[in-house]
């Protein structure tokens, strides 16, 4: 496999798990309806967030669309890593050189997304895909890029997207296009939706509830055979009558000596296929006797199954499969209940960048390059359904939460969506305003419906911050961490995945994982019954947890068992804050 060397890239292997957690604050006057809905928007560096997001969404994600910078060399960088390699400090945050000889923009660029991708992929559920816009200035080094972190077996597709192109542009060859590359968490295990590209007209054969065509596939792959066709074999006809193939053993001979059926032996024989042995016979839609022919076949052995079934449809997969003969004495195959499913590599005609950006300055908001909505309303529409959960990571104006809402309202389903976004202008008179506007509805501002009040959907989402990390430069854990922020950091860094559900503080059980149960005590959550508020593990406090048949995980800030009463127990105690891991 290829793999992508540049300056810097040895800094920013392991950077992910060098990232300190956060807290998250949610502001409240900037959220909408309920803040535990379920959708989120934080604001702040997407590293940090998406490491601080880490213990209650890691392996939850059913879609991820990022559209992240695509450095095409006239911008500031806004995405400055606290690296700690000197050679990386000496140019990170320095503004990106504009000539295409100056290479290190392209070095910064990887620097700023490998750490970022490594991160979203451990947010992806198994079944789960990302989606990532790219322009063709960092396709390549994306690629091979997207080949490290998720494999090169698990890209889904490379898309491209028509942008319906810039009439003013002046370029000697106008750009109409950008890309879309999709990788999915493990090969295979994105199962797509029936869904329709939007471009396949109505009365399209792909729209139809079956699917029908000739089975003669003569070639290489497909050796010709015989097969007997049974007195009532279906035909298209009401009556037919076709003789047999009067060279038929001399045709015979030669493709068994060939191996299969060649084009040349065709034209030699102007046969046409499949070549009758006997006479073929047709009286009210049925063969009267039985019919032997022969030619290579496409599926041969469904073909005799259903022969061997008396000619009765055939469960296949979920659809019913037949077979019947046209008025030409061709052998056809029809599947009935068929699902439509067609996705083209090309989008056509889903938005473009100047009309979505009209319509959100209807709502008052500024972006100058927003997605479309329908672009992204359709990624996601491919592999999400029902409550799934869909992150951004570079959200900007907020388009995949726009296209999220979209989704539920056209197919009645419960998304819920996770953006960040680091610039706090962009956040709160770009994001924030185009969501609220959206949830609580707004008065258009430009265009033929200037002044018309478009109502809210109701939908909430929750504003948030990025707050102090869990732990201080000693390792001690900051005043201000309540139980619930602990217990989700503990179960994950114990578990490796989310804590079950938010801890209430009622409790130190925080759930169980591979018949192990994880308990903390801290914060006085037994009630102040025992030494130091219930934080320090004693007969007493462990004779109060909640019972568990099996090994336990306790932290605490002090034990006084010992080793034997531990190990009789089946309990391994670790010391807050010494043994939980800080990043």
């Amino acid at each position: 496999m290829p793999t992508l060397d540049w300056i810097g890239k040895q800094a920013v292997l392991n950077h992910h798990r060098e990232v300190p957690y956060h807290l998250l604050k949610c502001d409240r006057k900037l959220s909408a309806g309920d803040p535990d809905s379920g959708n989120l928007l934080v604001q702040g560096d997407n590293l940090l967030a998406l490491k601080a997001l880490l213990p209650y969404y890691a392996g939850q994600v059913k879609c991820i669309y990022i559209d992240p910078p695509y450095n095409i060399g006239n911008e500031k960088w806004i995405y400055n890593d606290a690296v700690n390699s000197p050679e990386i400090r000496a140019w990170l945050g320095k503004v990106v050189g504009a000539e295409a000889e100056d290479l290190s923009r392209h070095d910064k660029w990887l620097c700023m997304m490998y750490p970022r991708l490594t991160l979203l992929r451990q947010f992806l559920a198994d079944d789960g895909a990302i989606f990532i816009s790219i322009g063709k200035d960092e396709l390549g080094h994306l690629r091979i890029l997207c080949d490290e972190i998720f494999g090169p077996r698990n890209l889904i597709e490379v898309f491209v997207w028509n942008t319906e192109g810039h009439t003013e542009n002046q370029e000697r060859v106008t750009s109409v296009h950008e890309y879309v590359l999709a990788y999915e968490k493990k090969p295979d295990a994105a199962m797509f939706r029936d869904i329709v590209d939007p471009n396949v007209p109505e009365h399209s054969k792909i729209r139809r509830s079956f699917a029908e065509n000739s089975i003669t596939k003569n070639g290489p792959g497909n050796p010709a055979s015989m097969i007997t066709l049974p007195e009532g074999f279906p035909c298209q006809a009401d009556d037919l009558a076709m003789p047999q193939f009067e060279r038929f053993d001399e045709f015979e001979a030669e493709v068994e000596t060939l191996g299969y059926i060649t084009r040349p032996l065709t034209a030699k024989y102007s046969a046409t296929y499949p070549l009758r042995k006997d006479d073929l016979i047709v009286r009210n839609h049925r063969v009267v006797q039985p019919c032997r022919v022969y030619a290579g076949w496409a599926s041969a052995k469904k073909l005799r199954a259903f022969i061997e079934g008396g000619c009765k449809p055939l469960d296949d997969n979920g659809t019913q499969l037949s077979y019947y003969l046209s008025d030409r004495g061709v052998i056809y195959y029809r599947r009935e209940n068929r699902v439509s499913r067609y996705v083209q590599t090309v989008l056509r005609g889903m938005g473009t960048t100047e009309r979505n950006r009209y319509a959100i300055e209807a709502m008052g908001v500024h972006f100058t390059y927003p997605k479309p909505v329908e672009l992204i309303a359709y990624l996601l529409s491919l592999v999400t359904a029902g409550d799934d959960i869909v992150m951004d990571s570079f959200i900007g104006s907020g388009t995949t939460a726009h296209a999220t809402l979209l989704l539920n309202q056209q197919d009645g389903g419960h998304r819920r969506f996770i953006g960040i976004e680091l610039e706090p202008q962009i956040a709160r008179e770009a994001l924030q305003r185009r969501l609220a506007a959206l949830a609580q509805g707004y008065k258009v501002l430009r265009g033929q419906g200037k002044g018309r009040h478009i109502p809210g959907t109701g939908f909430a989402f929750s504003y948030s911050t990025l707050g102090e990390a869990l732990f201080d430069e000693q390792g001690q854990i900051r005043s201000e961490v309540k139980f619930s922020d602990l217990a989700a950091h503990v179960f994950f860094t114990e578990t490796g995945t989310p804590i079950p559900k938010r801890a209430s503080g009622k409790t130190p059980l925080l759930g169980v994982h591979n018949d192990r149960a994880v308990c903390l005590l801290f914060n006085g959550v037994l009630g102040d019954r025992t030494v130091n508020g219930g934080n320090v593990l004693t007969g007493p406090v462990l004779n109060s947890l909640p019972p568990h048949d099996g090994p336990r995980v306790i932290y605490g800030e002090g034990c006084r068992l010992g080793k034997a009463r531990l190990k009789r127990e089946g309990v391994v105690f670790k010391q807050i804050p010494y043994e939980i891991k800080v990043t």
